[in-house]
């Protein structure tokens, strides 16, 4: 009898636990096995716990029933009281996506007849079920290894379910509609460049990015393209105006810090292709729906690459890659900031006439 069979036994309603308190694609790419487990499970009770920053791609989450938020950073007495939380919630199975020093004391200090994880050195002990996570020579996509750990239970979905993201409330749509309105944005009409990243190991530089603008000026495409970053990029996208000779009207657009995570992904839903390195909002377009044109530099296709969408992936196969990060042999990103800004412009002049030259569904003649 399977894990999941013997805990029917003794409830049709499992409360189960899950933890990836951080961040936005790795969030994101649990949510494919988020809705196996309510699909095959519609009756339990899903918890999820996930930092601050990082809750709008759980709260109102159609297979989460209620997002645990904590800070980034709790102090020791924050951290006793959610453990105190957790354990009067009485959970039957815990989910550690994570695998992280906090999402492992978490899982260990919270009673519930079975955990799930990740076999990690030395923290698999602690677990009921483990799974590996993939190796260099069998590299596994991250929503593919969540969705191991599911089929631990017994659940195997015959087709991988897409990525899912809570839609924006009212109010949300109403701003990101305003600023479409404010700069004559059409749906599906303008393209979305993510100027930032994850860490300076992905961030492709303001020497290609500079570039990229005055190729896209240059070549006079017809499409507005919108700059999109966080307030970490301000200053870069400030650079990057102050290089340009614009022309009037302009057809660049500086929306750098303007949206919420659920902002963002309905600004994504109305767009008509992203642009940009391996980070979090690469995966929030994904989950929109969007065509993408992505760069990869440390990081690999095989673990992170967009989920169930239409995408070009540009890379350099370089032996050091995949890279943990932390010091480049290099010192200048060569894996990444050797990809020509005049390549990525070529994939993303593809995709825009693949799009021309399909013909209409039923459904969009309708339209």
């Amino acid at each position: 009898m399977n894990p999941i069979d013997q805990l029917k036994i003794e409830t049709t309603s499992p409360k189960i636990l899950c933890l990836r308190l951080r961040r936005i694609g790795d969030i994101v790419l649990t949510t494919p096995a988020l809705s196996a487990l309510k699909t095959y499970l519609p009756e339990s009770k899903i918890h999820y716990v996930v930092e601050n920053p990082y809750a709008q791609l759980i709260e109102h989450h159609p297979a989460v029933d209620k997002a645990i938020i904590i800070p980034p950073k709790p102090s020791w007495g924050e951290f006793l009281s959610l453990i105190r939380l957790l354990r009067k919630e009485h959970y039957h199975i815990i989910i550690d996506f994570h695998g992280g020093p906090r999402a492992f004391l978490l899982t260990l200090a919270t009673p519930a007849p079975l955990k799930i994880g990740y076999h990690l050195p030395w923290k698999h002990r602690f677990y009921d079920l483990t799974i590996p996570r993939g190796s260099q020579d069998y590299p596994l996509h991250s929503a593919e290894n969540h969705l191991n750990l599911i089929k631990t239970l017994g659940l195997s979905p015959a087709t991988p379910p897409p990525l899912t993201l809570p839609q924006a409330l009212p109010q949300e749509k109403e701003k990101v509609t305003r600023l479409l309105r404010r700069y004559s944005l059409q749906k599906s009409e303008y393209l979305v460049l993510h100027i930032g990243a994850g860490n300076k190991f992905r961030h492709w530089g303001p020497t290609n990015l500079l570039h990229f603008l005055q190729i896209y000026l240059e070549d006079g495409w017809r499409h507005p393209l919108c700059l999109i970053g966080g307030p970490e990029d301000l200053d870069l996208a400030e650079y990057l105006f102050r290089q340009l000779k614009l022309p009037s009207p302009c057809p660049l657009i500086n929306l750098v810090d303007q949206f919420s995570l659920r902002e963002l992904y309905y600004f994504f839903q109305q767009a008509k292709l992203f642009i940009g390195p391996d980070s979090g909002p690469m995966h929030i377009a994904a989950a929109a729906g969007l065509p993408i044109v992505a760069y990869f530099g440390p990081t690999i296709p095989a673990h992170f690459g967009p989920w169930q969408c239409k995408a070009v992936i540009l890379e350099r196969k370089l032996d050091c890659r995949p890279c943990r990060q932390r010091k480049c042999l290099y010192s200048d990103f060569p894996c990444l900031r050797q990809i020509s800004p005049e390549e990525v412009w070529a994939a993303v002049k593809n995709l825009l006439q693949e799009a021309v030259d399909r013909p209409l569904s039923p459904e969009e003649n309708k339209g």
